[in-house]
This record gives structure tokens, sequence and C-alpha cells, in this order.
């Protein structure tokens, strides 16, 4: 389980899109945020390739590739 003292901002992580149900993708982290979203920790990311942001509960990040 990946927490908030394991990433920060420019962290490349693993992270699952559609709350957690989408494809693993490899992210470089903008955010790190103690309440994301309805009290619950979550990151700011965009996903290597991409030329938008999203954000994503910590629960969704897989694991932490570089810190």
């Amino acid at each position: 389980m990946v927490k908030l003292k394991d990433v920060r901002v420019g962290s490349i992580v693993m992270v699952r899109g559609n709350f957690g149900t989408g494809f693993a993708v490899r992210a470089v982290v903008a955010g790190v945020e103690a309440d994301i979203k309805n009290g619950r920790p979550g990151i700011d990311y965009t996903a290597v390739g991409a030329k938008t942001s999203n954000w994503a509960y910590l629960d969704q990040v897989d694991r932490v590739i570089t810190r």
C-alpha cells in the first residue's frame, strides 16, 4: 500500500485511472494532497506521453517507481 510519505512532486508512479478499474499507466506526480476529494488522500498526475493531467485517490497508485 502506497502512503503519502512515499510520493512527492516529480515521483514516477504506476497509477490506475477510472477509480482503480483502468489499466496501470506510468505517470509523473504533479501534486500530492492529504484531501484530494471526500477526505481521502490522492495525487495530481500526468501520464507519460499525455498532454492533460488527472487526479487519483492514493489507493489507485499501484507502486512508486522513483521517488
